[in-house]
């Protein structure tokens, strides 16, 4: 079975898709909602229509009304340009309540599936990314993408149905002036193609500073304690500062390029006002009415705004679409794989085995090399060795967190390599050395691996955690909140929280990496009392620093540099293992004296 492959870390780029690729992949997420984005177009494009009827209400007012001196027509006049007016805001509210409810609804799909891809990606990729860059997908990044499907395909879209059809009223008025109308539509079709380049490039500098940012701001708001005690608050400040002023430098950049499109873009239609006064000659001889030439002006200046607006979407657009690169990235690192539902039996005897496993993060870097061992049913296996000598990557393996480069791993004679990975967790409870508590109550932590518990069973994982005395002496007993990762309880009592948790479901395997290494001498007896009773009729595997917490195992598995050196009894490997000597002298545990 091979290692999983490696991710792709944030800012690179290997085969970048090209834009038309991205915003095709982006407007899928929109596309369970046609129906909402429909009636949205539907308004967008009569509010197009509605709106080219206010410069020929002005002809009639200056011509008919006020040329002519035709009063009768000023009351249905004005209760028209009244009535005009009311649809016109109507249509645009529904044109953009319907936009934004399909782009909240698509950009939330689109979050949903960032997290689920998260929480289905092998640990190895995960930890490529730093926590904050992943909340810039649902934040930063998330937002940028909404405004695609939101005030951009709001405003492109009626701008261009809107160019295009007082491009094809002043056809119907006049033809020459058509033919001047519609030379302007490459020039505003050309300007954003000109810039391109330097909006995607701003936009993507824009974007990956935000993300480092929030990465930034992630660690440093979860490291506070060791930033106080270590003083080093004016440290973190300037890191700080500094990632500000990239991501400052970076939006005024991106300002300064939208600058340099709108002053092109008013220029352009200023130097084509002009022409068009000399074209208007004509009118202004008496060849057309004074009316019309208003009308005209009118039609002439309603493209304006709507070119601005398509070239302002545009660079939108491209914010999203580097948005949108760096979500698509991180979607397509390749999740754990999944058994088939067949071949995921239940375990019940909950026997181990390792069998020539190796492992490595990278090819000349090898973790775990050639390690087999058993854990009989119902028995506890101890590992031990110095740090790094692959410890916690066997408890990765064995729960399918990294998949062996070779040999198999297999639990009830199952090759956990054809196994689901949630079928297979299941069957497992376990403690690691920093559980990690959910803010909630302290019965919703015990409940997180089964739901389905009642406040007995509850009540009896805690009872043999050796963690019901000190719940109920709290105010609200079970119902007690723990803030956030637990910061309300002391180490030990988290800890004693964490084992209730593993043991709650009942599970056939228990699994505990360095659980009490971190305590002091009454919270590990405490823990030490509760970890025995829970793996009474258990398969228990153990990772441990501390040798006296597995001196009384079935097994015990000396590891150093990945390979495992021996495998016996504590008596054994004490008599025979320099390693586990050394391990244990170290330690002051001497067998002669009954405390190893």
């Amino acid at each position: 079975m091979s290692a999983p492959a490696a991710a792709m870390a944030p800012g690179e780029t290997a085969g970048t898709p090209d834009a038309w690729s991205t915003f095709r992949r982006l407007l899928s997420y929109a596309r369970p909602y046609w129906v909402t984005g429909t009636l949205a177009t539907a308004a967008a494009a009569a509010l197009s229509v509605v709106v080219l009827a206010r410069p020929w209400l002005m002809k009639l007012l200056v011509d008919d009304v006020f040329g002519e001196g035709n009063t009768m027509l000023l009351a249905p006049v004005l209760i028209a340009m009244v009535a005009l007016e009311s649809v016109v805001a109507g249509l645009g509210y529904a044109a953009e309540y319907a936009y934004t409810r399909m782009g909240e609804r698509a950009m939330n799909l689109l979050r949903r599936e960032v997290l689920h891809h998260a929480h289905r990606l092998p640990l190895i990729s995960l930890r490529r990314y730093r926590t904050g860059e992943v909340v810039a997908h649902f934040t930063s990044d998330a937002t940028a993408i909404g405004g695609v499907y939101q005030r951009v395909f709001s405003e492109f879209s009626i701008s261009s149905l809107r160019v295009l059809a007082v491009v094809a009223i002043i056809f119907a008025v006049d033809w020459r002036f058509g033919l001047l109308a519609a030379a302007l539509i490459p020039f505003y079709a050309f300007l954003p193609v000109l810039m391109r380049g330097k909006v995607q490039g701003a936009s993507q500098r824009v974007q990956d500073a935000t993300a480092s940012l929030s990465a930034l701001l992630t660690e440093f708001v979860g490291g506070v304690r060791d930033l106080k005690a270590f003083n080093r608050e004016d440290w973190a400040g300037r890191r700080l500062r500094t990632e500000a002023r990239r991501l400052w430098r970076g939006r005024l950049r991106l300002v300064v390029v939208r600058g340099v499109a709108m002053v092109q873009m008013v220029a352009y239609w200023g130097s084509w006002g002009a022409i068009c006064l000399v074209l208007a000659r004509p009118a202004v001889e008496g060849q057309i009415s004074l009316g019309l030439v208003m009308a005209l002006s009118f039609y002439f200046l309603m493209l304006e705004a709507p070119s601005r607006l398509i070239v302002t979407s545009y660079v939108e657009i491209q914010t999203a679409l580097g948005a949108a690169r760096r979500v698509f990235a991180f979607l397509d690192i390749p999740e754990e794989p999944v058994g088939a539902a067949a071949a995921s039996p239940p375990i019940r005897d909950g026997e181990v085995r390792f069998d020539r496993v190796a492992f490595s993060f990278t090819d000349d870097q090898p973790v775990v090399r050639e390690v087999s061992f058993r854990a009989a049913p119902g028995t506890t296996l101890a590992v031990v060795g110095p740090s790094g000598a692959g410890k916690t990557t066997l408890i990765n393996l064995l729960l399918r967190f990294v998949d062996p480069a070779s040999g198999r791993i297999t639990v009830d004679g199952h090759d956990t390599g054809t196994l689901d990975p949630a079928a297979l967790r299941g069957s497992f409870g376990v403690v690691f050395q920093d559980p990690m508590l959910f803010e909630g109550a302290i019965g919703e932590n015990i409940r997180f691996g089964r739901e389905d518990l009642t406040d007995a069973q509850v009540e009896r994982a805690a009872v043999i955690a050796n963690a019901h005395d000190f719940i109920t002496a709290t105010e609200h007993g079970y119902a007690t909140r723990i803030g956030e990762r637990g910061l309300r309880l002391s180490g030990g009592q988290a800890q004693r929280v964490a084992i209730a948790r593993a043991i709650a479901a009942d599970p056939r395997i228990l699994v505990l990496d360095e659980a009490t290494s971190a305590l002091d001498a009454e919270s590990e007896r405490l823990a030490q009392e509760a970890l025995a009773r829970a793996s009474r009729g258990r398969t228990t595997i153990v990772i441990a620093h501390r040798l006296a917490t597995v001196r009384r195992a079935d097994s015990i598995v000396v590891l150093d540099e990945g390979r495992v050196l021996d495998t016996g009894l504590h008596e054994e490997l004490y008599a025979r293992c320099d390693l586990y000597r050394r391990l244990c002298d170290l330690q002051f545990l001497m067998p002669d004296a009954g405390t190893a």
